[in-house]
This record gives structure tokens, sequence and C-alpha cells, in this order.
């Protein structure tokens, strides 16, 4: 090394690549700069964990008096809280997540149970619109009246008593 107006200068190989070069001047950088990571104890997180229970936002008196307690500093606690409210969170979403999709799944096998219910009422309509429409007799309607393709459709009340009906009140079949 050699001195320069008071600074001390590191002389470069001649040889360095660009990677050595920035590897360098990353350590020199934050060389200084660089603290250990402390771990909380286990009777801390315990203590935060208690204190976020009671309520999951933090006030200024509480943060100070916590770092007091625990002897963190106050940005510490600051840190962990805004960490564990993310986390809560996130586990919130999920719970919310799951619940609908339960939900979801119910309803949609039960729109599926309906689906195939309509069908084989539609099925058993055409069915009998076509046997009332062949034997000329007709199976006693309900006042309920449907249009569909510019025919009428009746519901069926009872299956015992049948009555003739006139042709132009019944469709061939209908769906």
């Amino acid at each position: 090394m050699e001195r320069r107006g008071g600074s001390e200068v590191k002389q470069a190989a001649l040889v360095e690549t660009p990677q050595e070069s920035l590897h360098a001047m990353a350590e020199v950088k934050y060389a200084g700069h660089r603290e250990k990571k402390k771990r909380l104890t286990s009777s801390q997180i315990e203590s935060l964990e208690r204190s976020f229970q009671e309520e999951i936002k933090l006030d200024s008196d509480r943060k100070i008096k916590l770092s007091r307690e625990l002897g963190l500093q106050p940005r510490q606690i600051a840190v962990w809280f805004q960490n564990r409210r993310t986390r809560w969170k996130a586990k919130q979403l999920e719970h919310l997540y799951f619940a609908l999709k339960h939900e979801f799944d119910h309803i949609s096998n039960e729109k599926h149970k309906l689906q195939e219910e309509v069908m084989m009422l539609k099925a058993s309509l055409r069915e009998q619109a076509f046997r009332a429409h062949v034997s000329g007799v007709y199976t006693e309607m309900s006042g309920a009246e449907t249009i569909v393709d510019g025919y009428s459709c009746f519901l069926v009340e009872d299956h015992h008593n049948t009555v003739p009906l006139p042709r132009w009140a019944v469709a061939p079949y209908c769906p």
C-alpha cells in the first residue's frame, strides 16, 4: 500500500477481473457498516407473543416499555410487531380462503345436483307431452305456464287424472 494525500490507497493488481474488483469494492464499502443480526431469545419471543395477543398494534409507550423489559431496541420491537402482523394477516387470509373454498365446493355440488334434477324433470315432461300428444288424452295441467319456442308448456300436477286439451294448447315437446 502507498500513501497519497493522507489516505491509504490499495494498488490494484494488473490481472484483476471485473468480478474481483466489484467484490473488493463491496467489502471495503460495507466492512464497517455490517452488524451481526441478534436473535431473540425464547423468553423474549414469548413475551412479545403475549403482548401481540393482547393488542396487535403497538403504540409508542408500549414499545418503549417492552424494549426496557426485554433489553431490545425500540426499533427491534417495532419491526418484530410489523413482521408478526404480516404473518398474522397471511394466516387470516389462508383461513378465509379455505373457508370460502369449502363453501364454494358445497354450493357447486348442490348446483350440479339441481342441474341433474332439472334435466330429469325436463325429460319426464317431454316424455309425458309426447305420450299425451300421441294418445290424444292429456294429463291435467296446473296454472303454471312457460313459453318455449312459441309453445305453451304446463307443469304436471297429477298423473292419474286426464282431460283432453285442444291441440293448440300443447307443444310437441317442451325442452
